[in-house]
């Protein structure tokens, strides 16, 4: 080229190369251009997969139900959690109509709410509806929703939130029948969403967390926790929320205490679990926050009417019962475990038969099947009950039908008083009307006896009298014999005459130191031969060691054959023999002494006129009827008492119970005695 002729030519050959020098160097540039451009669309595309895996992540991480459907109500998009819920698999999911997975009245409801919100773009959050799983069973939920709008901004679907409030549902029901005795029913709580970074700041959080601590989005984006909470709650969750970075695992339903913008406080149930980057770096934490200020003062309500329920329950002396409709006890009072003398472990679960016989626990099924079949409550029927130690309880009983919300009965309640006392107050006083009516009876028949026995005794003696003499005398045989009967009969209504008057005119009793063993024993050896011959078998079971007291050993005596004849008479009668058990022992301070024998008993309308005078089962002739009376009389003057038990068939027991007489006043009234046997043993007893 540097040969090329004229200069001109060279000029034109270096404007060339410049020409191609500067092209060269403009493709250069649009090649810089377009590879920065690659680059920025590159940047762009890691950015739009990591919004979306963090969003993918958000979605599946999230216990709560995400969804998106098309404007006809066909799912377009689920996560894990809307399938879990469901019972159905994803590709089941898919182009699902709601109507398929919820009752008519229910997809109603739901094609209202979501029509609203079609209407008026506006969100709407925390209408709660029925859905029917796969398997048939049923769960409520909770659900938010909104439009989905395409790039022109018309609406082409709806997306939202579910979240399974069924064990909520579960668990308000229970509130409400708590109520039924206690409380008031909890409200519903709206939940809160919410990101932070590793140090704990605000990143995200959604509208309910706003409504619930009191600030604004602006002013909570960046926040820390330690701005809305005391320190000690400030711990608690740093604490919680490390163990989940440590640990990996979400962390759900710790509670603490926020600090409302306006001062005020409320208590938050939260759940917890890591946010991680595409490489699997934990960058913060995310989880639901769920206000549970109104359900925790609900628990503690709950907990005060419980404790003043329970207070009134336990101050009350009746006992107080639930039991279930087959009569085991889930509830009570420390009462009632007074009265049964179990403690309450024991008693709860225990069935009504366990702690009394057959015949009552008849007698109550009785009435609680009555109850249950009328719903009419009944108060104030008795029966009997046996205590842990074996003894026996009279108690008063009222039971009326417990209830479910529904109205069908789960079990019986009621009130119980022990009205042991109060039965033997009756009874005792009772026994003292009848002694007192018969002790005017005896009075009158008494005063009338003695004069009319008076007036017969200066006859009967001359018929006896003339009798015995007529029969000295040379008389027919036949004659003889009419004049010992005369004599006999004669002797016979003398001797009831006698008895009559000492009834009539019963004599002060001479009373000494005396041992009741020994005047039982004494009793025992006479009658010896009249309880052989009629094949009775006595046994005696004489205490030892019981006291001697002030008698009158010939009065005593008198009781004490009387009670035996009449003993073996019926046992004669009955069996043609029989057992006559006798026993002492000291009860405090009195001796009982008991005839118990085995013949045919009294019957319950004999019982109450065993003790009146002239009164007899026996054939006439055969009995006056004034032997009992008289041991009564005779047992009474030593102010002591005499009475029976029996059933018809089952023999009878006579007890007899005397005082026990302090030993100071036994010597003195014992001193002036001139029995010389008397004498000795008191002697005897002072040594």
């Amino acid at each position: 080229m540097t040969k090329l002729q004229g200069g001109g030519k060279i000029k034109v050959a270096d404007k060339a190369k410049e020409q191609l020098i500067e092209e060269i160097e403009r493709l250069r540039q649009e090649v810089d251009k377009l590879r920065q451009e690659k680059t920025a669309c590159q940047q762009a595309e890691t950015a739009l997969r990591q919004s979306e895996a963090r969003y993918k992540t958000i979605l599946e991480n999230v216990v709560e139900g995400y969804y998106e459907v098309d404007l006809a109500g066909n799912f377009t998009f689920v996560n894990d959690a809307i399938c879990h819920n469901l019972g159905y698999s994803r590709d089941e999911l898919l182009g699902m109509n709601n109507r398929d997975y919820m009752d008519k009245e229910t997809a109603k409801k739901v094609l209202e709410r979501f029509a609203e919100v079609y209407t008026t773009g506006q969100p709407a959050r925390g209408f709660d509806f029925e859905i029917i799983r796969k398997d048939g069973t049923k769960l409520v939920v909770s659900s938010s929703v909104s439009l989905i709008r395409d790039s022109q901004g018309q609406p082409t679907g709806f997306q939202g939130v579910t979240m399974d409030i069924t064990v909520r549902k579960r668990w308000e029901e229970k509130l409400r029948q708590s109520e039924a005795r206690y409380q008031t029913i909890l409200e519903s709580i709206a939940d809160g969403y919410y990101e932070v970074d590793l140090a704990g700041n605000f990143t995200f959080v959604n509208d309910a967390i706003c409504a619930d601590i009191g600030y604004s989005r602006d002013e909570l984006l960046g926040m820390n926790n330690r701005d809305y909470m005391d320190k000690q709650n400030a711990k608690k969750v740093f604490e919680r929320f490390a163990e989940v970075y440590t640990t990996g695992e979400p962390a759900t339903e710790f509670g603490f205490e926020v600090i409302r913008k306006n001062g005020t406080k409320l208590f938050a149930a939260c759940s917890v679990s890591l946010i991680r980057d595409s490489k699997g770096e934990p960058t913060g934490f995310r989880g639901v926050i769920r206000n549970v200020t109104e359900q925790r003062k609900a628990e503690e309500a709950l907990r005060q009417s419980e404790k003043k329920y329970r207070t009134i329950l336990e101050s009350i002396t009746d006992g107080y019962y639930e039991v279930d409709l087959a009569g085991n006890l889930t509830f009570f009072n420390d009462s009632l475990c007074r009265i049964s003398g179990y403690s309450r472990d024991e008693l709860l679960g225990m069935n009504y038969r366990q702690y009394m016989d057959k015949a009552n626990a008849s007698k109550v099924y009785q009435v609680f099947g009555r109850v249950y079949a009328t719903g009419e409550a009944v108060g104030g029927f008795e029966f009997e009950v046996i205590r842990k130690d074996g003894t026996k309880r009279f108690v008063s009983y009222s039971v009326s039908l417990i209830r479910n919300p529904e109205g069908e009965p789960t079990g019986f309640r009621g009130t119980v008083r022990d009205i042991t006392e109060q039965k033997k107050a009756e009874a005792e006083k009772k026994m003292l009307e009848q002694r007192a009516q018969l002790a005017t009876r005896l009075s009158i028949v008494g005063e009338m006896a003695s004069g009319i026995l008076h007036e017969m005794n200066n006859p009967l003696t001359s018929v006896i009298g003339f009798a015995e003499m007529l029969a000295q005398k040379e008389l027919p045989e036949d004659i003889k014999e009419y004049t010992r009967i005369i004599n006999n009969e004669g002797k016979r209504v003398s001797d009831i005459a006698n008895r009559m008057l000492v009834f009539a005119r019963p004599q002060k009793p001479q009373r000494v130191y005396a041992d009741i063993n020994q005047i039982i024993e004494t009793t025992l050896r006479l009658q010896t031969y009249e309880m052989e011959s009629a094949n009775i078998k006595v046994t005696t079971r004489l205490d030892p060691d019981l006291p001697w007291t002030m008698a009158d050993p010939s009065q005593m005596q008198q009781v004490f054959v009387n009670i035996i004849l009449n003993a073996r008479t019926e046992m004669k009668l009955a069996h043609g023999g029989g057992k006559l058990l006798i026993t002492t022992r000291g009860i405090d301070n009195t001796i009982q002494i008991s005839f118990k024998d085995n013949g045919s008993g009294i019957s319950q309308e004999n019982m109450e006129k065993i003790f009146e005078p002239f009164f007899t089962t026996r054939e006439p002739g055969k009995g006056t009827g004034l032997g009992l009376s008289i041991c009564h009389e005779i047992i009474t003057n030593h102010n002591g008492q005499i009475y029976a038990r029996s059933k018809l068939g089952k023999g009878a027991t006579f007890i007899v119970e005397l005082p026990i007489i302090a030993e100071e006043q036994q010597l003195k009234q014992a001193a002036p005695a001139t029995d010389k046997r008397t004498a000795l043993a008191v002697a005897k007893r002072r040594n």
